[in-house]
């Protein structure tokens, strides 16, 4: 009753901020990039600033520089503890130009619930950390977030979806009340991500977000976040939003579980696999689940690497030692028939 009484609160305080009812259907240009092999970074959770970021940065630039990178990911919580108010924060610099600028690649980003923090860090309830993300697109082509909710076609191999979770999972009542769960703007957002996804000719589609439909971390599956109180802290409206496309996209990448998972499709999802890449700045504790995996790494630092061509989709997971040692094993290879 107390926890129900502080949520209540909590809302009717908040001030009560405008939003986007609508999501347009924006196009992020990525030229020059080749279109019968694409080689992908994936790495979430990244944004710490700490010793483990720097290191899972080294091993990117030396498995790049042995085995080729084209594109990178970055799935959310680009900067911690909370996402920077203005653009021209120098947390912009610190935790990612300075850091990921030596790659020499761009990176799809998509925000997580750290970037999005009102009163507390990872709270989720403020999207106008997202808009300065977005905003900062505009001063380092490396930084490719045209919108919290884009599409990124490289020519017909691989259409990649960007989708903003962070408001549907929130631990606290959102200051933009159409963005909480099951308001226009969540609607909106999965009537694109599903439009999209399925008007696709790409010959793979893969979903970008932050939090997990599966895992067997802590924070568990989506519709049962860390077994909390509240409806709309459950993540049933990121369960709703990826089950929009189950079956039509080919792969959900996401972090938020500061771990590395590869699951096949599940039952709640057929046709379609999901891969958690959470590990790339922080790592967590062991799994909580027992779902069946294809491949797992708890307590290591690492990220996913993709291997695309026409005929398969290879992800191959890294982790890094304290040494800086890499251990590289095969995920998953996805194939593709026709």
């Amino acid at each position: 009753m107390l926890g129900a009484a502080v949520a209540a609160l909590l809302g009717a305080c908040a001030p009560s901020l405008t939003g986007p009812a609508v999501v347009p259907d924006v196009r992020a240009a990525l030229p020059g990039l080749p279109q019968e092999r694409l080689r992908v970074l994936v790495m979430g959770d990244q944004g710490t600033g700490t010793e483990v970021q720097r290191r899972v940065t080294a091993a990117m630039q030396g498995v790049c520089a042995r085995e080729g990178c084209d594109l990178g990911v970055a799935l959310g919580d680009n900067v911690y503890p909370a996402g920077p108010k203005d653009v021209n924060s120098p947390l912009f610099r610190e935790r990612f130009a300075d850091v990921y600028g030596p790659l020499g690649i761009p990176f799809l980003v998509v925000p997580g619930n750290h970037d999005e923090s009102w009163l507390v860090g990872g709270d989720g309830a403020d999207a106008r950390g997202a808009d300065v993300q977005v905003a900062y697109s505009g001063l380092n082509g490396q930084w490719v977030m045209p919108a919290r909710s884009y599409r990124a076609p490289v020519g017909a191999l691989v259409e990649f979806f960007g989708v903003d979770t962070a408001p549907l999972a929130a631990y606290l009542p959102g200051l933009r009340p159409a963005e909480r769960p099951g308001g226009a703007w969540d609607r909106a957002q999965r009537a694109w991500l599903s439009g999209a996804v399925r008007a696709s000719g790409a010959r793979w589609r893969l979903v970008l977000g932050h939090h997990p439909l599966f895992s067997n971390g802590a924070h568990g599956n989506a519709g049962a976040y860390d077994r909390f109180p509240f409806g709309f802290q459950q993540g049933g409206a990121v369960r709703d939003l990826y089950g929009s496309v189950c079956g039509a996209a080919d792969l959900l990448l996401s972090g938020h579980v500061h771990a590395l998972e590869v699951f096949a499709p599940q039952p709640e999802c057929p046709g379609t696999w999901t891969a958690v890449s959470g590990a790339a700045g922080e790592v967590g504790g062991g799994p909580a689940g027992s779902r069946a995996a294809a491949f797992a790494a708890f307590g290591q630092p690492g990220f996913l690497r993709l291997d695309v061509t026409p005929a398969e989709l290879v992800i191959t997971a890294y982790t890094v030692a304290a040494d800086g040692a890499v251990t590289a094993r095969e995920a998953a290879r996805l194939k593709k028939r026709g």
